[in-house]
């Protein structure tokens, strides 16, 4: 994965999980988030992938795919 990959936001966000920097990160992923009530807005959280999945239920995985 380039470092550089955004994803659908114009930076990089910190990891949600740990709080640190995400610039360098070869396992940067972007999670969008919606409810029921959303009128089509997205609230995008940026993780380190192996944060994320550690935090996730058991079962779940996070797969990184290069881009």
């Amino acid at each position: 994965m380039s470092a550089e990959w955004t994803g659908p936001v114009p930076e990089r966000i910190r990891c949600c999980i740990c709080g640190d920097d995400t610039a360098d990160a070869d396992d940067y992923v972007v999670i969008g988030v919606i409810t029921e009530r959303s009128t089509g807005e997205i609230q995008y959280l940026g993780a380190h992938a192996a944060h994320l999945e550690g935090a996730m239920a058991r079962g779940f995985t996070v797969e990184v795919t290069l881009m």
